[in-house]
């Protein structure tokens, strides 16, 4: 049941026989009355602070609600963004990788190229260089073998040269006038084509009695001309070389017949001359001449230039001298 003040107030009570005081009653009732009114007003205002708490508490759980969406939401988006750049990171670093690996392996590739053309570039040179050591030994050989051919040549020349000198010393000196005439009488072969080979030295038989013939004519020294190309050629020396009256025979050269004078005198007038009987010629029988026998060729072939590098130095030419007269030509003084 609901109590109020004033049921408290007008609460009346049946009379006993001993019964208890009645303005003590009522004063009690009037204090408990005042009391529970008092109470009913603070329960009213902390209803109503109730619902204002309770308003207030909708409106925070609404804004509660709210701010654990927007919380979850962007726990959610963090969560996404993490794993969308985790995911990001790990391609970035997996194509960074890659890259890096392409980029080493193309390095290592091209390092090898690098090494692998050195080498070969090396071994190629290195042959080369064994290449042209081969060839510049050979080709000193070659020199060394010119320089002894030199050296012969110029010991045996330099013999002849004192052997001739030696010969001229005891032998008598011409006068100006032989020199001049032996000069004068020089002369120059020019270079010709090769010959054919000559024919082996035949064999004489004689059919008649040989009388004693003439002295067959010498070559002079002067007649042989070192060529480089055809070797020694032999120059023919003048045939009607007579020495002047008073002039002493060339050492070189056989005493030709002397030139007779016309309308001279006989040495021996009254007797006559020998008659001139010629003599028959020896028959000549030929000898067959030796097969021909292809020189063999070197196993081993010199690698190097064909010539010389360092060429031979030119003769010195005159205006109006063939050249090929240059080589042939040879001063009549080294025969003195």
């Amino acid at each position: 049941m609901k109590l109020t003040a004033l049921d408290i107030r007008q609460k009346t009570f049946e009379k006993s026989f001993r019964g208890v005081d009645r303005d003590e009653v009522q004063a009690f009732l009037t204090t408990v009355s005042q009391q529970w009114e008092r109470l009913g007003d603070e329960n009213r205002e902390l209803r109503l602070k109730l619902e204002h708490a309770q308003l207030d508490v909708q409106k925070m759980r609404e804004v509660e609600s709210s701010l654990y969406r927007t919380l979850k939401t962007a726990e959610d988006t963090g969560h996404s963004i993490t794993e969308q750049a985790q995911r990001e990171a790990a391609l970035h670093r997996r194509e960074a990788q890659l890259q890096a690996e392409h980029a080493l392996a193309e390095a290592r590739q091209r390092a090898r190229a690098i090494v692998d053309e050195a080498y070969q570039t090396a071994e190629k040179t290195v042959a080369d260089m064994q290449r042209q050591a081969s060839g510049l030994g050979q080709e000193c050989q070659q020199l060394e073998q010119q320089l002894d051919g030199l050296v012969r040549d110029l010991q045996r020349l330099a013999a002849d040269a004192a052997a001739q000198a030696d010969k001229a010393g005891q032998r008598p000196k011409g006068g100006a006038a032989a020199i001049l005439s032996r000069a004068a009488s020089v002369k120059v072969e020019r270079p010709t084509e090769p010959a054919a080979p000559e024919t082996p030295p035949a064999m004489f038989t004689a059919s008649a009695p040989v009388l004693t013939a003439p002295a067959a004519t010498a070559p002079s020294p002067s007649a042989f001309v070192d060529r480089p190309d055809r070797g020694p050629a032999l120059v023919s020396a003048p045939a009607d070389y007579n020495p002047k009256p008073g002039q002493q025979p060339d050492p070189g050269q056989a005493p030709g017949p002397d030139i007779e004078r016309p309308n001279a005198p006989a040495e021996n007038p009254g007797i006559s001359p020998a008659p001139n009987i010629e003599q028959p010629a020896p028959s000549q029988v030929p000898e067959p001449a030796p097969p021909y026998v292809e020189p063999a060729a070197p196993d081993i072939v010199p690698v190097g230039p064909s010539r010389p590098e360092i060429g031979q130095p030119s003769p010195v030419t005159h205006p109006g001298q063939p050249m090929g007269a240059v080589a042939a030509e040879k001063s009549f003084f080294d025969e003195i």
